[in-house]
């Protein structure tokens, strides 16, 4: 059994700038509060907030920042870190004595003989966010001073201008007139409030900045509050959507001292879940995506059955069936539209792992059969050609290998795609075995046939010794990416076994990282080993080079297809090396991408749900 490092950080560590402030702390709730921030709790992004809150589908950044001052005998003292006009202004991180904890959040700071220790949750029932400050040792008096940096607006912008104040406090109310939301605001003991109509301007966020999109904005507060403090004391101020939400205390810090990575990962995705309209839903990653169709489905296993949540994978896959159009297509973003074309089969694709972990086929097709027969016709009506093949246009992008540079795909794929007929196929033949009707099963095992019949002559050379990428006649694609594999990692495979083996051997001998796959071969003159620059730059390398470790999925479930229990001591070692991962980046997550050349730097959204959730089921197909 692994056992992971302790999730605390000295004071050595946090005074080293080009990492602490580098580490993400993210929380989410069910009921759709949302926290970021970094280890020294300053905002570097503009996703940055100690409150956001999910609305129809869309996240607004309530407070990004707060101002904590402290004066005592021995000076003036701010607890907060920020960057103004691009340069580090408040400095409060130099204060810092240690942060620990996954949730709480937990920083510790020293100001001469005077301990402060700030702690902070969100709770899920009740609903409450909560900020508690305990003052120890010796140096009173001391005037504490808090006042919220509000912005309210939507996630992926910046605020400039205020016309009026963006937030009204009458009594315990806190009234979002721009959102149409009321909150309720409460402090023990009760503060002085102090009308402070003044607004923060050019808040910068560094790491905005590097990415090249405008970085600053202005923050607008309303009134401080300020605390007289003669002797150890503790505050507590709390919001909630609740009037009068029950009493409840933090509980003493998640320590993973002790733990398993499996135990981490277990309970980080629970930061991934939303409800929204009596809706269960899956957040892609952390800070900037939202609700993604082809990341739900991939994620969903991982994320509820290797969990023991079979509740909470059906509450998902309903909630996502209620966006079904009526040809039978799934949206890949909600709120959106249907564009690309794999989400469906992501989707049978989660029902058969729900099959194979559950061994219970029946229970799908009484909640599920008509959906199932309906996406099934969708896509032979609409792309399927004579011979069974699945085939696609290069845009808009059909696959998750979708970015988009200047207009055009980053990775142009089109005609018969690897995976996405690999999935085609696998679909079909489960349906073959599991429908309860005969004339069901007739049906799709014989359109299965005829798949199976020209999957190899379509994506296989002898001469290669692996799969082709796409094949859109005359032109076809030869380079070495992982598509291929899910050939040789679905339930139904429409390869031999001797060409799944061949198909692995490629993936390891040019696409295997500590950190996942590539998504193409090192040798290929279009592979990018790094994922920096401005954005047209890092959506050039996001599919042509960078690491995915999502896609360990699939190259577990291929070793353990074809070799069984003697593959297990690799795919192990795979998985417990990314325990040390989970403190690199987003605190106790693992990160959307790695770059494709060593050491394997984390990159993209520092939490991402089907990392994490693809870890997980390989830990449930383990046995750990």
């Amino acid at each position: 059994m692994y056992l992971c490092r302790v999730a605390s950080v000295e004071r050595i560590a946090l005074l080293r700038e080009a990492w602490a402030p580098k580490v993400e702390l993210i929380l989410q709730t069910g009921w759709g509060a949302y926290a970021a921030t970094t280890l020294w709790g300053c905002a570097t992004r503009k996703y940055h907030s100690y409150l956001s809150l999910w609305i129809d589908g869309q996240r607004y950044e309530i407070l990004p920042q707060i101002e904590e001052e402290l004066r005592s005998e021995e000076g003036l003292f701010r607890l907060t870190t920020q960057y103004w006009r691009d340069q580090l202004a408040w400095a409060g991180y130099r204060y810092l004595e240690g942060f620990r904890g996954l949730h709480p959040w937990i920083w510790t700071y020293r100001f001469g003989r005077l301990n402060v220790q700030k702690r902070f949750f969100l709770a899920e029932d009740p609903p409450l966010w909560l900020l508690e400050y305990s003052f120890t040792g010796e140096g009173f008096p001391v005037l504490f001073r808090w006042a919220p940096l509000w912005a309210v607006r939507p996630w992926h912008t910046l605020r400039f201008s205020y016309e009026h104040p963006p937030v009204k406090h009458e009594g315990p109310r806190l009234l979002f007139p721009e959102l149409g939301i009321t909150l309720y605001l409460a402090f023990s003991p009760a503060p002085r409030a102090i009308p402070w109509n003044y607004l923060y301007e050019a808040i910068s966020y560094p790491e905005e900045a590097q990415r090249g999109y405008p970085h600053q904005e202005n923050l607008h507060t309303t009134e401080l509050f300020e605390w007289n403090l003669y002797q150890p004391t503790n505050l507590r101020i709390q919001i909630s959507p609740l009037e009068s939400p029950p009493t409840f205390q933090i509980p003493s810090s998640f320590s993973p001292a002790g733990s398993t990575l499996k135990d981490i990962l277990h309970a980080q995705a629970e930061n991934f879940f939303l409800e929204s309209g009596g809706k269960t839903y899956i957040l892609a990653g952390h800070p900037w995506f939202g609700i993604w169709g082809r990341d739900t489905f991939i994620s969903l296993p991982g994320l509820t059955l290797a969990r023991e949540r079979e509740d909470l994978f059906h509450r998902v896959c309903e909630s996502y069936l209620s966006h079904l159009s009526a040809d039978g297509r799934f949206p890949n973003t909600i709120p959106g539209e249907p564009t690309s074309e794999d989400v469906g089969l992501w989707w049978l694709w989660a029902l058969m792992q729900y099959s194979r972990l559950r061994r219970d086929s029946q229970t799908l097709w009484e909640r599920y059969g008509e959906a199932i027969q309906a996406v099934l016709v969708s896509y032979l009506h609409r792309i399927a050609g004579e011979d069974g093949l699945l085939r696609v246009g290069a845009m808009p992008p059909p696959s998750w290998m979708d970015a988009v540079v200047d207009g055009n795909p980053g990775v142009y794929r089109a005609g018969a795609l690897v995976e996405l007929n690999a999935l085609w196929y696998a679909a079909l033949r489960w349906v073959g075995e599991a429908a309860p009707q005969e004339g069901i099963r007739w049906r799709w095992n014989l359109l299965a046939h005829r798949v199976i019949n020209h999957f190899k002559p379509t994506f296989w050379q002898k001469a290669k010794g692996y799969l082709a990428d796409w094949m859109d006649l005359p032109s076809v694609s030869w380079q070495i990416r992982p598509n291929q594999l899910w050939a040789a990692a679905v339930p139904f495979r429409p390869i031999s076994d001797k060409i799944a083996e061949l198909v692995v051997d490629t993936i390891e001998t040019h696409l295997l990282t500590p950190r996942g796959l590539r998504t193409l071969s090192p040798m290929d003159p279009q592979y990018l080993g790094t994922y920096q620059g401005d954005q047209p730059t890092r959506d050039r390398a996001y599919h042509n080079g960078s690491v995915w470790p999502f896609l360990l999925g699939a190259y577990a479930d291929a070793l353990l297809g074809l070799y069984g229990d003697a593959a297990a001591p690799k795919i192990r070692k795979l998985y417990e090396s990314f325990a040390e991962a989970l403190w690199q980046y987003g605190w106790g997550y693992l990160a959307e991408i790695y770059e494709g050349d060593a050491p394997h730097l984390p990159r993209g959204a520092p939490a991402q749900a089907w990392s994490i959730a693809e870890l997980l089921r390989i830990a449930y197909l383990l046995r750990l």
